[in-house]
């Protein structure tokens, strides 16, 4: 059998089909498919939103959890959805840019710290050794 889904579906349109029948991610605004309450009286417990997974996990714990839930969680009632490798990625990488997405931004602004420091102790040391060569 071949699938009929298209060969290149972006992150989101991975984690769409493969978690978001179930799941929502507030932060993206992204709500389930399906009715919070009726899932929670059909799987015996409310459903978690994984806008903060990929920090409270880690991609290693996401990766582990969503080959086998039981295996962190038992007792879970979530299904193997049978993602391949690479869904499992898209589907990590969209959770990373949902729940944290000033990550770029904080990467950025702690190099331009490190400049600004860098040029703040350079003009602290030049203005020491002004000081400095008027007394000696």
């Amino acid at each position: 059998l071949t699938s009929i889904l298209p060969k290149n579906l972006s992150d989101k349109e991975v984690f769409v089909q493969s978690c978001q029948r179930c799941h929502s991610l507030d932060y993206a605004k992204d709500k389930a498919f399906s009715d919070p309450k009726d899932l929670a009286n059909y799987l015996g417990s409310h459903v978690p939103d994984l806008s903060m997974m990929i920090r409270a996990k880690g991609e290693h714990g996401l990766n582990v959890f969503i080959n086998d839930p039981q295996k962190l969680l038992p007792g879970t009632a979530m299904p193997r959805v049978g993602l391949n490798e690479k869904a499992q990625k898209q589907v990590i990488s969209y959770l990373e840019k949902a729940g944290d997405r000033k990550k770029h931004e904080r990467n950025t602004l702690g190099i331009k710290i490190m400049i600004f420091f860098a040029v703040l102790s350079f003009l602290a040391y030049a203005w020491k050794r002004k000081v400095w060569s008027e007394v000696h």
